[in-house]
């Protein structure tokens, strides 16, 4: 049981990172598998170490932490509405003719975005084991990692039918993500 929890606690915290993952596979459509390995490898990782962190600072700064945890929701939504609104600049840049630099956004801005939640997951875990707070995490990372990869070729796929417009869509995406979720 404890196992498919873990499992089902990684979908649920992955989908901002799937999110994001299939935005840019939409925005780079010939993406190269090492950078996909990349993208994935760095949002499993930050999954699976803020449930680590949150156990830490449960264990250690508590009250720190319960202030932390009213603010959790709204530092995820900023950083993914600023995501959000750089792939529509993008976009417009792209409709304008003009060059865009590196617009898709820092890696690690992305990843610490997309799994704050995942921080207060860790608050959670006050009650288990350091070996099962790593077990828990491992999983739920590696869980992440799979399901951007699924993100990042769905999102590549999406890419090459709307090459022109695929900065715009993962815009509304991202939007989607926050007023859904």
């Amino acid at each position: 049981m404890f196992v498919l929890n873990s499992v089902l606690l990684g979908v649920g915290l992955a989908m901002d990172a799937v999110a994001v993952s299939m935005a840019e596979g939409m925005q780079e459509p010939n993406m190269k598998p090492k950078r996909s390995l990349m993208l994935s490898g760095t949002f499993g990782f930050f999954q699976f170490i803020m449930p680590v962190l949150g156990f830490a600072l449960v264990g250690t700064v508590f009250g720190f932490a319960k202030v932390l945890m009213k603010y959790v929701s709204a530092i995820s939504t900023i950083l993914l509405l600023y995501l959000s609104i750089k792939m529509f600049y993008s976009a417009y840049l792209k409709f304008r003719n003009k060059e865009t630099e590196e617009l898709q956004g820092n890696l690690m801005f992305q990843a610490i975005g997309t799994s704050v939640d995942a921080l207060s997951l860790g608050f959670t875990f006050s009650h288990y084991s350091l070996g099962r707070v790593f077990l828990a995490s491992f999983i739920i990372g590696i869980v992440t990692f799979f399901l951007c990869q699924t993100g990042i070729f769905i999102g590549k796929k999406f890419g090459t039918l709307f090459s022109g417009e695929a900065d715009l869509l993962g815009g509304v995406i991202l939007l989607l993500v926050i007023f859904l979720f």
